[in-house]
């Protein structure tokens, strides 16, 4: 016997891995996205519940993509590339802090350096942020 009915992402109970998944898609507000998305994928609309999970499940990465939403990796790859400006930038700021500088002249540097270095901390911060609600 088959049974098919219209199935809402926003009530669909998905288990394991894909529960996860399935949660940061209802945060996002893309459900309704990802089931046109899936429309267009399977055409006939035929798709059992565990494929559907296995699919957030397994294929969170291509299902991210299909919806704008960035995957952990992505967002942990953009912390170490903010860390690492930031520490470039550091560099350039010790660098340039000669010791034959006066009192004045170091906090002139210092100055000039710091809403660039409290730009990149802050975007550090809220990628760490947005690494701990995924």
């Amino acid at each position: 016997m088959t049974i098919t009915y219209e199935l809402d992402l926003n009530n669909f109970e998905a288990w394991s891995g894909a529960k996860n998944t399935l949660e940061r898609i209802q945060r996002e507000g893309k459900c309704d996205l990802l089931e046109q998305v899936l429309e267009d994928v399977y055409p006939d609309g035929i798709m059992t519940e565990t494929e559907l999970n296995d699919l957030l499940w397994f294929e969170s990465d291509t299902i991210y993509e299909w919806l704008g939403i960035r995957s952990e990796e992505q967002v942990k790859k953009e912390i170490e590339e903010a860390e690492t400006e930031l520490e470039e930038k550091i560099s350039d700021l010790e660098f340039d802090l000669d010791d034959d500088l006066t009192e004045e002249e170091r906090k002139d540097i210092i100055e000039s350096y710091q809403p660039e270095i409290d730009e990149i901390k802050e975007r550090i911060a809220d990628l760490k942020e947005e690494l701990e609600e995924i």
